[in-house]
């Protein structure tokens, strides 16, 4: 009996495409929920930009009022969209994980990216492999798997552009208005996220004027000329109308907005105004800048930054491009690399565990830009109104960055659409041309190029080499001072740094360790100050060690605000602090003790902290815990009614303790007895939150806040 093999039919291709979709929509949700998980930065610990958005969003949440930062007016849209999430959390009674909606949000988009760039690739190449290639790298490149983990634009920017494109791209294949209408609002959305994509509507009209041109030229042989006699423009103009009156009711109601407020006509932002003057100019004015734009009412500050600029400009017009080059050899980085091994700091990432997802991702950096210059030097079989569009934007994004500055997570545009054309490659190439001979010509100049941009800028086996060095030594010693290891911690972490000098958070290491043995000149001699947050962080606890309690309470607060990652649960974790029996919550000199807890505060007689929900407390004891001890909390509710309290002792042992608001009072609870004989006295600490803001007119207080402890006492 014959056998017959069955051919695959285009549904059975569909279908298989589909599952693999579905499978890197699964792989994208369960990278980013590990990020998640591991990540110890927090945006409401921050003094950057993503501290910045979420207060803002909080207090947006919370009051419904929309406040620009002290320093600029900027974008609004993700402020928007963080409140949403901030305020979910706040109505299922839970606004302690309003930053992990916000992460869990940012995911979703992520997920709804990959078939998003599947059909996006698929459209523009005609071709599946080129889908799924797309997808798979928006599911798996590091960079943009963490930006669904952070509170920055680049999440919601990245997928209102692709959503964007995806709409051209449907509208190119339909001339359906209503898809140009949804790719001018998705423009507008995200312009309201980063104001540079509203500029960026030119590139969208040039787009449409190409596209008819060549519609006109195909259904008319013949002459260029003839071509255009034939070309009606009202079809044009409509269109072009279409998608700029999208985009513009977008972004004219913030326009309206700022103009209303501040009486001068700004469409979005005053960023660029300001950013190019900071950077024109001499870096050691930039301080002074600063505080000479803080003096002014802050309507005037653009206006006057662009004077300042236009200045230097008209007095160097060079002075435009006076970093470009620098800045153009650094971005073509490996970007994983140059973190994890070039930095001198991990600055709270961790890049330690992602090593082998983002070592990997370095390579498939490079294997995609060599076969995105490849795709992009190859004749436009996808349509030249399309590759025009894409080099516009490219080169958009490449200039603002050299001029103004590069950061990494401006260049993921950038990435964006060069991982587009790189899973284009295959189906751009192998098609059969025979048009321009020069063409491959180009093609290698053009890889020769890159080549010689991205490997002679960094000595790439070395740092490699030394990096794996310091890294197998670092770990070794992080494991051995957790153990309380710390003669052999001590001497894995020199081995650290004899790899890599400059490495602050070997440093921190090293001064922990010498530090619980006493060293404690010997710890501060090895801190490179100013490194990094945790580095300011050891320093003031080393001060408060050896009894500089000045410079201690103001370190410590400081780094606290700043760190970007909740420091008191590092510090509760690292730090070994002198004993204690009796803390005072608020003075500075807490840190290292504490858990859970918002900034200090202060009365009209004491310092205390709120606790936010639930806390832990640590006390190291010089003696050991004598039996029947008596554990004394100063607190007051923040309430009218009475606050539960629960205590949950290191045994296992719980007590709950009523406190009311009327007044301080000193709460006394028996220590277990099963606790007797202990180095240290642990527990922990919840009790029910409410949001001042949301029940005291008039305030704008976001947190999360139980009730208000000033001092613990052991006796």
């Amino acid at each position: 009996m014959a056998h017959t093999t069955r051919t695959p039919t285009g549904n059975d291709r569909n279908r298989s495409s589909s599952w693999i979709v579905v499978l890197l929509i699964v792989i994208a949700i369960v990278l980013r929920l590990w990020l998640i998980s591991i990540s110890a930065l927090d945006p409401r610990y921050s003094d950057a930009d993503d501290g910045d958005y979420f207060r803002r969003a909080l207090r947006l949440a919370v009051t419904g009022i929309y406040l620009d930062d002290s320093w600029l007016i900027r974008p609004p849209g993700h402020i928007f969209f963080f409140a949403i999430w901030i305020r979910l959390a706040l109505l299922l009674g839970i606004p302690q994980y309003g930053v992990l909606f916000v992460q869990l949000a940012q995911t979703t988009l992520a997920a709804l990216m990959v078939p998003l760039a599947y059909d996006t690739a698929r459209r523009l190449f005609a071709a599946r492999s080129a889908g799924l290639i797309f997808a798979a790298l928006i599911a798996l490149w590091y960079p943009f798997i963490e930006t669904a983990t952070v509170l920055f634009t680049e999440q919601i920017y990245l997928f209102l552009f692709l959503l964007h494109f995806w709409f051209l791209l449907r509208y190119d294949a339909t001339s359906r208005l209503r898809e140009l209408a949804a790719a001018g609002a998705a423009l507008g959305s995200a312009a309201l996220t980063r104001s540079p994509a509203l500029y960026a509507l030119a590139f969208v009209v040039a787009w449409l004027v190409l596209r008819q041109i060549f519609i006109t030229r195909r259904a008319q042989p013949g002459s260029f000329h003839i071509a255009l006699a034939a070309y009606k423009p009202q079809q044009l103009i409509t269109s072009i109308l279409v998608v700029v009156i999208a985009c513009l009711a977008i972004v004219g109601p913030w326009a309206t907005r700022n103009y209303l407020v501040y009486q001068r006509f700004i469409p979005i932002d005053t960023l660029g105004q300001v950013n190019l003057w900071l950077d024109l100019d001499e870096n050691a004015n930039r301080n002074l800048h600063i505080s000479v734009l803080r003096g002014m009412p802050q309507a005037d500050r653009a206006p006057y930054a662009l004077a300042q600029a236009r200045a230097i400009l008209a007095e160097n017009p060079l002075r435009l491009f006076h970093k470009s080059w620098p800045m153009f050899r650094h971005v073509w980085k490996a970007q994983y690399t140059e973190d994890l091994y070039v930095k001198h700091s991990f600055f709270a990432r961790p890049l330690r565990e992602m090593t082998a997802l983002g070592l990997l991702g370095d390579l498939i950096w490079l294997v995609l830009m060599i076969a995105a210059i490849c795709a992009l030097s190859a004749p436009a079989r996808e349509g030249l109104h399309h590759r025009l569009f894409i080099l516009a934007w490219i080169s958009y994004a490449l200039i603002t960055v050299i001029v103004f500055h590069v950061e990494p997570r401006y260049l993921l545009p950038l990435w964006l659409l060069f991982g587009l054309y790189a899973a284009g490659a295959g189906a751009l190439l192998r098609r059969p041309f025979s048009g321009a001979r020069l063409l491959p010509a180009l093609r290698a100049m053009t890889l020769i190029g890159f080549l010689l941009l991205c490997f002679p800028y960094r000595d790439y086996p070395a740092i490699l080499a030394r990096g794996i060095a310091r890294e197998q030594a670092g770990s070794t010693a992080d494991r051995a001072y957790l153990a309380r290891d710390y003669e052999r911690a001590a001497h894995y972490y020199r081995a650290a740094l004899a790899a890599q000098p400059n490495f602050a958070d070997a440093q921190v290491g090293l001064a922990l360790a010498l530090a619980a043995q006493g060293q404690h000149a010997d710890a501060l001699a090895t801190l490179e100050r100013g490194s990094s947050r945790r580095t300011e962080l050891v320093a003031g606890a080393l001060a408060r060690d050896t009894g500089d309690q000045a410079t201690a309470a103001r370190l410590l607060p400081y780094v606290e605000a700043t760190a970007g990652e909740n420091i008191q649960q590092w510090a509760i974790d690292w730090l070994h602090p002198p004993p204690q029996t009796a803390l005072t919550l608020g003075d500075g000199l807490d840190i290292g003790y504490i858990a859970g807890f918002s900034p200090a505060e202060q009365s009209a007689t004491q310092s205390f902290r709120w606790l936010e929900g639930s806390g832990r407390i640590v006390l190291p004891l010089a003696e050991p815990l004598q039996p029947g001890s008596i554990l004394i909390l100063r607190m007051a509710g923040g309430q009218p009614e009475p606050t539960p309290l629960r205590v949950r002792f290191a045994n296992g042992d719980t007590a709950t303790l009523p406190v009311t608001s009327s007044s301080w009072r000193a709460y006394r609870l028996v220590v277990p007895a099963d606790l007797a004989g202990a180095d240290r006295l642990a527990f922990e600490l919840e009790a029910p939150t409410f949001v001042p803001a949301r029940i005291t007119p008039g305030s704008d207080d976001a947190r999360a806040l139980s009730l208000m402890i000033a001092e613990i006492r052991l006796q």
